[in-house]
């Protein structure tokens, strides 16, 4: 996504705000219940619960415990008592200071936080599959030509129903067995109408020691072409810009990749069957390709294939004052054909700012319109560099998928299953980290409060399920960042504690304050540096959010 685009302005920041806080503030109020109930079940003595860091906005007493709403919501805390060296403790509660208690008891206090943002997922998954997901059926929409799956026989709308004997009916969990270790040869049961056929599947080797992709896919974009050469053959006989094919010679065109696996079969001359946009409706136009001037071929016909989706815009975004939605299917970009997601960003990124004239398809209608990007500064290998946007995700369109609603009405079941992609979202995280700290992504990749401010927007805007779905992927975040070995965060307590039991007698204090030091030092640079990444890919908005104020 193009996120440099942002244009600050008071409704834009409070647009993203208020996803913002909801995401952040559940999860901060989940991580610090964990301390705070074990804490509490141990008899430490809990003398502030704190959402938020700064001046307080709320603060009630309860019992012996202050609870506050604070101004800053970009953490949180449980203050214990016996925290803080060289505290003095009254002699009635010298038995409940966290200080004093066993290793085991601060390590189990320690790790509550991060369990607890480990737990959360689990129900957050659990409840969005009892109440239906939105889930891509191992129904066969597009089938490349040449391709292993095209020699093995696998056809447009088959649907893969097991692979090797087990069961499914999930394009994730057909895509992963395609993917899976072991023999060459996957044996595929299908669906192919009122029929249930036998598929091997002859997977080729990658150069990785893997499988190569066997060529199917979940979605199919639909035949729709652009005319690149205005004297080619097809221009000639009356193809425009936007044109779907949907039949050659009566043959139905399902979709892009069923019309270039039949062209190379045709000789002219050829009928071409086309649905054209027209003031909301389709007007059916045929087109007779007489001769070419080589082998058929979009290419020798003078076409390109067309449309790349937009599938958001941001809420504050010159896309959006353009006029932009989610949904429209761009085919030009200043004149040239948006032949791809990266024809797109280069066209835009070329454009030095000047404003790009977009012509797209939206309800069966051809609308142009005019955008102005703005500059995205970006820290590239040490190095700033320039980039232009319009605030849009491009694709991948979802043409010809097919979606199902997975329900789970067993709650043990759901909840297993929410274990199961908790799982998979941690490995996934874990990954990410050993990537940053090998050095194979840039730390310009790192996201500060803006940036997860506006990945929550999005997710806000598109639905419940994508911002609960969200919440559960920052919330096992969270849980792998507090529990890195850094002293100030959960996992460097836990070290130091360990620390502690090892040695067998409580660390020097000299030891403890020099690592609290690194660790804070540590931190506030890392959040240094993710919100100088906040600032660099929207310092144009910046300038022109401030510039208004004077």
């Amino acid at each position: 996504m193009d996120r440099g685009a942002l244009a600050l302005s008071l409704p834009g920041i409070f647009d993203v705000l208020v996803p913002f806080l909801l995401l952040l503030g559940v999860l901060i109020f989940i991580h610090e219940l964990g301390h705070f109930a074990v804490a509490k079940w141990l008899g430490v003595k809990v003398e502030k619960f704190s959402i938020g860091f700064g001046p307080s906005l709320f603060a009630r007493r309860v019992g012996e415990t202050e609870y506050v709403v604070a101004a800053l919501p970009l953490g949180g805390f449980v203050k214990m008592l016996g925290e803080v060296p060289g505290e003095e403790l009254a002699a009635e509660d010298a038995g409940r200071a966290f200080n004093l208690r066993p290793v085991w008891q601060r390590i189990a206090i320690a790790l509550a936080g991060p369990v607890m943002n480990l737990i959360l997922p689990v129900f957050l998954v659990a409840a969005l599959l009892m109440g239906g997901v939105p889930t891509i059926t191992s129904r066969v929409a597009g089938v490349l030509s040449g391709s292993a799956a095209e020699r093995a026989g696998l056809r447009e709308g088959d649907r893969v129903t097991a692979v090797s004997g087990e069961a499914i009916w999930r394009w994730d969990e057909l895509e992963t067995r395609l993917r899976a270790p072991g023999e060459a040869a996957l044996a595929l049961e299908i669906e192919r109408g009122d029929q249930k056929l036998g598929v091997e599947l002859l997977r080729a080797p990658a150069p990785d020691g893997g499988f190569q992709d066997p060529g199917l896919s979940w979605h199919a974009p639909v035949a729709r072409v652009g005319v690149r050469d205005p004297q080619g053959p097809a221009a000639l006989a009356g193809v425009r810009t936007g044109d779907r094919v949907t039949a050659v010679n009566s043959v139905p065109i399902a979709n892009l990749y069923s019309l270039e696996r039949v062209l190379p079969t045709l000789a002219p001359p050829f009928e071409l069957e086309l649905e054209r946009p027209l003031d909301g409706e389709t007007e059916t136009i045929r087109a007779t390709i007489r001769e070419l001037p080589g082998a058929p071929g979009l290419e020798t016909l003078g076409l390109a294939a067309v449309g790349v989706k937009i599938a958001g815009v941001e809420p504050t975004s010159p896309a959006k004052r353009a006029g932009l939605r989610s949904g429209d299917v761009l085919l030009r970009v200043n004149g040239e054909l948006a032949t791809s997601s990266e024809a797109v960003k280069d066209l835009i990124w070329g454009s030095g700012g000047a404003p790009v004239t977009l012509v797209l398809q939206r309800d069966f209608r051809e609308i142009a319109l005019e955008a102005t990007p703005t500059e995205r500064p970006m820290m590239v290998n040490g190095e700033a560099e320039t980039h232009w946007g319009i605030g849009v995700t491009l694709g991948p369109s979802d043409e010809g998928a097919e979606y199902r609603d997975d329900v789970v009405r067993n709650p043990l079941v759901a909840l297993a299953r929410g274990v199961q992609r908790t799982g998979e979202i941690l490995v996934m995280i874990v990954g990410g980290i050993v990537q940053l700290v090998t050095g194979n992504v840039g730390m310009n990749s790192l996201s500060g409060p803006i940036g997860i401010g506006e990945i929550a927007a999005d997710a806000y805007q598109a639905s419940w399920s994508q911002f609960v779905w969200l919440m559960a992927v920052i919330s096992v975040n969270l849980a792998i960042l507090n529990l890195l070995p850094i002293p100030v965060l959960d996992g460097g307590q836990i070290v130091l504690a360990a620390a502690e039991s090892i040695k067998g007698s409580p660390l020097p204090e000299r030891a403890r304050d020099v690592a609290q030091t690194v660790g804070l030092s540590l931190i506030l640079l890392l959040m240094g540096v993710a919100f100088w990444n906040d600032i660099a890919r929207h310092w144009s908005g910046v300038v022109k959010f401030f510039s208004t104020l004077g």
